[in-house]
């Protein structure tokens, strides 16, 4: 098994998606599918600062990137919680990996590389939907703290509680 983190390349897209769709039943990531947009549009985002993939014998196994944050109520609540300036916020998104493959240390690797930038570049933020704890307790095994739940702002008609985490910096 050769496992490698790379950046991700415009080429990684199409596999990506695939992945997603095929992991998308199990995990209920993305929440909504099939998803009301084009699936490049949920991978590649305006805000992205950087992304990666995880790459296992030649295979697209997962992705994580890290973007900026937005100028609204959870952008602001992760700022006050860290007591910085909004644009001081690293997003952690866009992450998943290979429900097929769990186990074989592909999400820790993709969340250490995403975590190491965000930490390097800024003060790291994240949001999980509350109900799924697998990633819930990844992220806190990792040293992430919930600092709010709050109801989806994507998804107004829909009721889902979503977590907003931070990873304190020291």
């Amino acid at each position: 098994m050769d496992l490698a983190i790379r950046e991700r390349q415009d080429a990684d897209l199409p596999a990506l998606a695939d992945l997603l769709g095929r992991q998308q039943a199990k995990t209920r990531y993305p929440f909504v599918w099939p998803f009301p947009l084009p699936i490049e549009g949920f991978l590649k985002r305006p805000t992205e600062l950087r992304a990666w993939v995880a790459e296992l014998d030649g295979e697209v196994v997962g992705h994580v990137s890290v973007t900026t944050a937005d100028n609204d109520p959870i952008g602001k609540s992760w700022a006050a919680a860290h007591g910085v300036d909004l644009d001081e916020l690293r997003a952690v998104s866009v992450f998943f990996a290979d429900i097929s493959r769990a186990g074989q240390g592909i999400g820790s690797r993709l969340l250490a590389t995403a975590t190491e930038f965000a930490l390097a570049d800024g003060y790291p933020v994240l949001d999980v939907v509350a109900a799924h704890e697998t990633p819930i307790n990844l992220y806190l095994r990792r040293g992430w703290r919930i600092i709010e739940t709050t109801q989806a702002p994507w998804h107004p008609d829909m009721d889902i509680p979503i977590h907003l985490m931070i990873l304190p910096k020291g």
